[in-house]
């Protein structure tokens, strides 16, 4: 059955877009290890932060005419009040009067001028009650003393006054009384303006004296507790960033190497039908016959060698092969295995079968490189061939051996490498009749788009996909444990497991040490 015949059915069904829970549900282990991470770094950086002290001060500002004379805006008056009291002058006069570093005490003082009113706060921290105190009283204190120093009534601007005095006191003295009446007027206005100075450098040194005018009150400081890190807030923010942030990651993750999330993701891909969906917890007896059920509806009667292809390396299982072969046998007779998988298994798992008794097999089964084991009822037999991948992916390869055992067989299951490993894939099933190619939750379908889009040939010989979503189904390549030998008994039909005639085969009892076992051509 060709692609062909299927596409008007089957091509019209677009992939679905996979949605977040889909995409984090398989990776919510992760997520969770992210977030108890997250939350318990958290926890120890807060665990390990010092408490803190803080304590508080309001300073209002004075709103007379005098004092917003120079002020076209009273807000702004206040933010650069505020501002003037945090500056590094200001600083410099609290490290000296503390005896402190001008970086300690900047790092722990901070004014907010406020919206409600003619003050701002001055707030400051410290290892003790005192000692944040201290910084608040010391800070009121340097900003007064700067406002005496560099505002109106400072030294300098008094000095400033006594020297324009001065100046006039000479000036009138030297020009004596006028005779004329523009001398007597100067003279006149020069006594007002010395008078008017003398009284703004005595009030200038009242003010300096009484403290500065910008400041109508200054509030002592006010404790405010102890103050550290929040350890349920810290842990619950650490969370929730691990959270989102894994959950980003894996999103990032997926889109760029999108696995399968639902079943009819690859056969959406590639176009053909899902013949099989094997579920999580299914054994594997009950997948083998869901697979040769699925089997018999899609090939074509005719179909003699069908070629199973997994995805990636690991998404075909040898206990699956070993069980579809069996259970083909049983119904159909003799069932052919040729192995051209850069490294399988499915070896290990067929010679815990009983042998092979009938004599009504090929000669050629009775061959050393042959395997022949018996399907556990009696009524059918497997035998199983390996050859090498090279030899496999040549141009008609396979020709030479499927010409000779093919016709003396009931089905011939061509296990070919992975489509990861295309070209050699591809040289090798289009040699069969028919391909099912196997997928799992870990397939990735950046394998399957290049399979239409690049291998037309060996996309027209895919009849089915069949996705087995069955838990641990990946394995690692290598010598097979006894655990995977004897999980064939639960895949077969009722015979025991013939254990006594494997151990009966001397080197034979585990893998074969030859890589790959050489096709003997027959006699002539």
């Amino acid at each position: 059955m060709s692609r062909n015949a299927q596409a008007g059915g089957e091509t019209s069904r677009a992939p679905s877009a996979p949605s977040l829970f889909r995409i984090i549900q398989p990776r919510l282990l992760i997520i969770v290890i992210v977030v108890v991470i997250c939350a318990a770094l958290a926890a120890i950086y807060s665990k390990a932060q010092s408490a803190t002290y803080t304590s508080s001060a309001r300073i209002f500002l004075s709103t007379d005419s005098g004092t917003l004379a120079n002020s076209v805006d009273a807000t702004r008056f206040v933010q650069t009040q505020a501002q003037f009291a945090q500056s590094s002058a200001a600083v410099a006069v609290i490290a000296k009067a503390l005896k402190l570093p001008e970086s300690d005490v900047s790092g722990r003082l901070s004014t907010s001028p406020s919206d409600e009113g003619y003050f701002f706060v001055m707030k400051g921290k410290g290892s003790s009650q005192q000692a944040a105190t201290d910084l608040v009283k010391a800070g009121e204190a340097a900003y007064s003393t700067l406002l005496t120093s560099y505002g109106p009534n400072s030294e300098e601007s008094v000095n400033a006054l006594k020297k324009l005095r001065d100046q006039l006191v000479g000036e009138q003295a030297a020009a004596g009384q006028g005779a004329d009446a523009t001398g007597a007027a100067d003279s006149t206005v020069r006594n007002a303006q010395i008078t008017t100075l003398n009284q703004k450098i005595a009030d200038a040194r009242t003010a300096s004296v009484l403290g500065s005018s910008a400041i109508k009150l200054a509030e002592p400081p006010v404790a405010d507790g102890q103050g550290g890190p929040n350890l349920l807030r810290n842990i619950l923010v650490a969370a929730i960033v691990g959270l989102l942030g894994s959950i980003a990651a894996i999103w990032i993750m997926y889109q760029r190497r999108p696995t399968i999330l639902d079943p009819h993701n690859p056969s959406d891909t590639l176009g053909v039908p899902l013949i099989a969906a094997l579920e999580p917890g299914r054994t594997t007896a009950s997948a083998a016959e869901t697979l040769v059920s699925a089997m018999s509806a899609v090939m074509s009667p005719t179909s003699k060698v069908v070629a199973f292809t997994p995805a990636s390396r690991g998404d075909l299982s040898a206990d699956l092969v070993a069980s579809v072969a069996a259970a083909w046998s049983d119904d159909q007779g003799v069932v052919l295995i040729l192995d051209t998988s850069p490294s399988s298994e499915v070896r290990a798992s067929l010679e815990s079968l009983p042998r092979a008794t009938s004599g009504e097999l090929p000669r050629w089964a009775h061959e050393p490189t042959c395997l022949a084991r018996s399907s556990g009822t009696g009524r059918g037999h497997i035998l199983y061939n390996r050859v090498s991948p090279a030899r496999a992916a040549r141009p008609g390869g396979l020709a030479p051996i499927l010409a000779d055992r093919a016709p003396v067989v009931d089905l011939v299951i061509l296990v070919t490498s992975a489509l990861a490993e295309l070209p050699m894939t591809a040289a090798s099933a289009i040699q069969a009749d028919a391909v099912v190619v196997i997928t799992s939750t870990e397939t990735h379908l950046k394998e399957l788009e290049q399979v239409p889009r690049d291998w037309p040939a060996l996309a027209e010989r895919v009849v089915g996909v069949v996705h087995d979503g069955r838990t641990g189904i990946r394995r690692t390549t290598g010598n097979a444990t006894p655990e995977r030998r004897s999980s064939v008994d639960t895949i077969t039909s009722n015979s025991p497991v013939g254990g006594g005639e494997s151990a009966s085969n001397g080197k034979r009892g585990g893998m074969d040490p030859e890589a790959t076992d050489r096709y003997a051509r027959p006699a002539r």
